[in-house]
């Protein structure tokens, strides 16, 4: 997830993934730097914010891999919509879904372009982002995921899809495969928003201390939350409803990749970091029950996430 930050974004073959961005169980270190980073090194994880910046590296593409251009951007329309997305390579249709307020254009860096070697990759702004139409008043997972339908339908891509999905992205992914399991070929996560851990009801919002005036980085983090709860103040209008039917996905059974980075982040100081980060570890097996077969993935290193990402896209694609 994204909120506004001090410094510019930072493309994700920039920074390695695990680092800070997105609204994921990193809500805190995050914050300026951190949401406006956006995925790291290949994807990153999400949470609100703070003011924490994070260890940057130069890993724009996998080692050894070779790299494909990004076709010029394309103008989809759904029910009268105008979303831009971009694509490149062939063979096997494979569509990510970036995180909560992220562009195409920084959100992913030449990752698209390096998994392209073995597949048709294509990425897209969803409304109220980049440059596609803006956001209706509000929007729920189950309408950014067929959003997400009309987009693939347009882009005229071959069914089974690998769909993936980073931080916010993945509730998106895991609501389109949940209706549309005939046409998902397989889910590839990475560092997901869990079921039940974000929203007005989430488990996050009990883990932290009560607002404090005289905190700053704590009152940072509170503010970047109560406006992402509020579709009033959320860059994609997102009705806080959308978290308790996410927890609500039906069973599937497409194979489910669920990437986590292995390190812990950095929190404010207010904040018991470890009990935080336990229970964004334990809500990954809701991920995991979400579909069967699912697998679990620990990327041990920030340099580790683009070469892990390839190698559980190239198991995906043979499912």
């Amino acid at each position: 997830m994204e909120v506004e930050a001090a410094t510019p974004p930072t493309p994700l073959g920039e920074i390695a993934m695990g680092t800070t961005t997105g609204l994921g169980r990193r809500l805190t270190a995050l914050a300026a730097a951190a949401l406006a980073l956006g995925l790291s090194a290949c994807t990153a994880t999400g949470g609100p914010a703070s003011t924490t910046a994070t260890t940057r590296h130069t890993t724009s593409s996998t080692p050894g891999a070779a790299s494909t251009t990004l076709e010029p951007e394309r103008d989809v329309t759904v029910a009268g919509r105008h979303f831009k997305a971009r694509c490149a390579g062939s063979g096997p249709s494979v569509v990510m879904v970036t995180d909560y307020g992220r562009s195409m254009d920084d959100a992913w860096g030449t990752v698209p372009q390096t998994l392209a070697a073995s597949a048709r990759v294509c990425i897209y702004d969803r409304l109220g982002i980049g440059r596609s139409d803006p956001a209706p008043d509000r929007q729920t997972f189950a309408t950014l995921a067929a959003d997400l339908d009309g987009v693939i339908t347009d882009l005229g891509l071959t069914r089974p899809v690998v769909v993936m999905g980073h931080s916010m992205g993945a509730p998106i992914a895991l609501s389109w495969a949940s209706r549309h399991g005939a046409d998902t070929r397989a889910v590839v996560l990475m560092d997901p928003m869990p079921p039940g851990y974000f929203g007005p009801d989430g488990a996050l919002l009990t883990l932290l201390p009560p607002k404090d005036v005289g905190d700053p980085e704590l009152s940072s983090l509170w503010t970047d939350l109560d406006h992402f709860n509020d579709p009033a103040t959320n860059k994609e209008s997102l009705d806080p409803s959308s978290w308790a039917s996410y927890a609500r996905l039906a069973t599937m059974s497409v194979p489910l990749y669920d990437l986590v980075d292995a390190q812990a982040q950095t929190w404010p100081a207010a904040v018991d970091a470890k009990k935080v980060d336990a229970a964004w570890r334990a809500a990954q097996r809701r991920v995991l029950a979400l579909s069967s077969p699912s697998e679990l993935v620990n990327v041990p290193t920030p340099d580790a996430w683009p070469q892990t990402i390839k190698r559980v896209l190239d198991r995906a694609l043979r499912s």
